[in-house]
This record gives structure tokens, C-alpha cells and sequence, in this order.
């Protein structure tokens, strides 16, 4: 296949304030959220940012790709490629053209990582779920780090500088997909007796936060019976399970798609004032009003601010790590209604900063209790967005990163 790749010198050299030794990056743009606030971040601590965009045919192994990464990087003298979220195939040619790899995931967990590409001894890998950390530490990998997730405040503050905050008022708004289109749906050979071994465990884990027990709930013999047919872990470079696989891609999203929507009906049977940010259908959600996608930049810190309660229903799939979603929320000074997250304890005072929920029931009855005593809400808004500006803004973060790997 033709792959067209697109690189561009961005030239930003300006030295906003000393990091005690820049690095001249090359970043890989891809469609991630948070892309721009890395670049951002990058350029105002001092560092030299070039960047490139390209299709990549396979993110495991692309000989095209490798071939025009390893011979560019060969003449321009980079400490590092960057990116959000991690590819195996600028993995391994960074380690032929022997330059630093940085990746910084914002999915979890990252089943790109499940190869053997992780190994590599030029990636320095950031996750920012600390179970992940965890997991791949007791693998042997050795350049992992944890660091979690951050905002770049400093554009929501351009974006909502002029906002009257009318335009997407809402008591109660959710933003993101509903996963109608999954791979559990569309699995064609699953035995019934797995089918329903499997509705059941999602029905279980719907109710239980703090613990995503689906992989360890897959027996060999699942396995056996789905590999090669609903799972497809072909090829000697991955180094996961088929319950690996099963738990995060199927049953995962499955459950988000269920458990979302039952939220929504739930919420919206008593706040008639529920609105939804998505591309998703909406069609088994009369009471809920679909306000249509809106754009990540420039238009969702509006809706942050705007939503008297701004919900956050977090994909299984992340094991304790705060979602970016948290993070976007406080930083444009909205108020945050979570599900529980073990990382939650680590960072925030429950009720200063933002307020969880550990069941469908405790949600609802915060979501009444919030909006019945708007000074209180507005003070855990306020709070929670003056705490991201003191510690989690994305420069700091950066920063981290690169003294990271400066000293590793």
C-alpha cells in the first residue's frame, strides 16, 4: 500500500523558560485529544518541535513506514519521537535508527503495548494507569513510567474568555460516544452458553467499582473456544492473552454501551434538563436531548463550564487511572460527577474537589442533592479547577516527563 507521509517543521524556538536542557522532538500527529497540548506544552518550556503526519498500514509492523521514519531520522539530529499513545512500529524504528521513543498513552489499556516491541530498550513509555505500571514492571520492562493525565488551562481560559456561558447550559450534560456499534454485537460464532456466562459477568460488573474483574474471569476454556475464531491474536509479536483481548475490546466497550445508556434513562427520567454531546444514536433515549458532537478544543470546555453537573462514566477498561475526561472538566471549571477510581483517592478530597459515586442509586441521589445547593457546587468547581491549576496542568506534566527521561 502507498503511504503518504507528511512532515512539517514547525521552527518554534522561542525559550519560554528553562527546563535545564531543551531536546529537539519529533512529534507524530495523529486524531488524539490531548496532541495539541502536548505540542503546546512542548514548544512553551523550550523545546524545538518538529512534526509529521502518516498512514500507517499496520501499527505492529509496517516495512514502508519503518523504511521513510528510520532513513528521515537519520539526517536531522532529534533526541526523541514523541507521540501520544503507543506504535510498536515507531517503536522498533526508533530502535533501528537508534533514537529515543517517548509515548505517553491516554487510552487504557493500550493493546499495542502487549507486544514485544515494548521491550525495546530506546522506549521510554509513560502510562497513566498506575495498574498498567504495575502489570508491565512485573513483565520486566524497564523504561515504564507511571505519570497520569493532564489540562492545558491556559487554552481554556482563551476559549472561555469570551463566553457568556448560555449557549450549552444544561443541569445535567454527558459528553462522549455510546458505543452502539461494538465487537460483542457483531461476534457471529460465540456459544450460548458463553454468551450468557458473559451477560452475566457484565450485569455483576456494572454494579461494582474499584475493580475490573473481567480478565481474571475468562477461563482457559473461554479461550480456547474464542481464539482464532471471535479473537484474533495472529502473528508471534503479541504477548498478551485472548483474555486480554476479550475483556477490553469486547466485553468492555459491550458494557459501556449498556451501562451508559442506563444512566442516561435513569438520570433523565427525573432531570428533564439531560442533554448528550455525541455522534451516538439516541433513539432509546426520548428524554435525553442529543445536542450533536461538539468540537474537543473549542467548543467542550463551554459545555464543562456551562452543565450545572458535568457526568463522567468511566470505560472499564481503565483499571484505576483517571480518565482525560476528569481532567478536561476541572480544567474549564465545571463540576464533576465521576464513577469511583482508585486513583481518585490520590489526588482529590472527595466533596472539595469533585464528587464520585459508587453506585447507580448514590449517583442519582448526589445529581438531586447538587443541584438543590448551587453554592456548595460551585465551590467544589471552583476548587477542583484552582488544585489543576496549583499541580496538573500539561506543562507541568511535560515537564516530568522530560526530566524523566533526561535522567533515566
Amino acid at each position: 500500500m502507498q503511504i503518504s507521509c507528511y512532515w512539517q517543521w514547525t521552527n518554534q524556538t522561542v525559550n519560554f523558560r528553562d527546563t535545564g536542557g531543551h531536546m529537539k522532538f519529533l512529534l507524530y500527529r495523529w486524531q488524539a485529544y490531548n496532541q495539541m497540548a502536548l505540542e503546546d506544552a512542548l514548544i512553551k518550556l523550550g523545546h524545538k518541535i518538529d512534526t509529521f503526519t502518516c498512514e500507517i498500514g499496520n501499527i505492529e509492523e509496517d516495512k514502508e513506514f519503518e523504511a521513510k521514519l528510520v532513513g528521515y531520522l537519520a539526517g536531522h539530529g532529534y533526541d526523541a519521537v514523541i507521540s501520544i499513545n503507543y506504535f510498536p512500529v515507531i517503536a522498533k524504528s526508533c530502535s533501528r535508527a537508534e533514537c529515543k521513543y517517548i509515548s505517553w498513552t491516554c487510552d487504557s489499556p493500550m493493546l499495542a503495548l502487549y507486544t514485544k516491541s515494548v521491550f525495546l530498550p530506546s522506549n521510554y513509555i509513560f502510562v497513566f494507569d498506575r495498574q498498567v505500571y504495575y502489570e508491565f514492571k512485573a513483565m520486566g520492562v524497564k523504561n515504564i513510567w507511571y505519570l497520569p493525565l493532564a489540562v492545558d488551562v491556559m487554552r481554556n481560559d482563551y476559549v472561555l474568555k469570551d463566553y457568556t456561558g448560555k449557549e450549552y447550559q444544561s443541569d445535567v450534560s454527558f459528553v462522549g460516544s455510546l458505543y452502539e456499534k461494538n465487537r460483542y454485537d457483531e461476534m457471529v460464532y460465540m456459544p450460548d452458553y458463553i454468551r450468557g456466562y458473559f451477560d452475566a459477568l457484565m450485569n455483576v460488573q456494572m454494579e461494582i467499582y474499584g475493580d475490573n474483574f473481567f480478565e481474571r474471569m475468562i477461563s482457559g476454556e473461554i479461550e480456547e473456544q474464542l481464539e482464532g475464531k471471535a479473537v484474533d491474536i495472529s502473528g508471534d509479536e503479541f504477548i498478551g492473552t485472548p483474555a486480554l483481548i476479550v475483556a477490553n475490546t469486547t466485553l468492555g466497550m459491550k458494557l459501556a454501551a449498556l451501562e451508559r445508556r442506563k444512566i442516561l434513562n435513569m438520570v433523565s427520567r427525573k432531570i428533564r434538563d439531560t442533554k448528550i454531546y455525541t455522534e451516538s444514536s439516541t433513539n432509546d433515549l426520548p428524554l435525553v436531548k442529543n445536542m450533536g458532537k461538539v468540537d474537543y478544543i473549542y467548543d467542550m470546555p463551554k459545555v464543562f463550564a456551562s452543565s450545572k453537573i458535568n457526568l463522567n462514566i468511566t470505560l472499564r477498561n481503565i483499571k484505576t487511572g483517571i480518565p482525560l475526561r476528569i481532567w478536561d472538566i476541572l480544567g474549564a471549571g465545571g463540576f464533576v460527577l465521576t464513577n469511583f477510581q482508585a486513583e481518585l483517592l490520590d489526588f482529590f478530597e472527595q466533596g472539595k474537589h469533585l464528587v464520585w459515586y459508587d453506585s447507580h442509586s448514590d449517583m442519582m441521589d448526589k445529581i438531586i442533592y447538587y443541584l438543590s445547593h448551587d453554592k456548595e457546587r460551585a465551590e467544589i468547581a471552583r476548587e477542583g479547577n484552582l488544585l489543576v491549576r496549583r499541580k496538573h496542568t500539561m506543562e507541568m506534566r511535560v515537564k516530568e516527563l522530560v526530566k524523566t527521561v533526561q535522567d533515566a
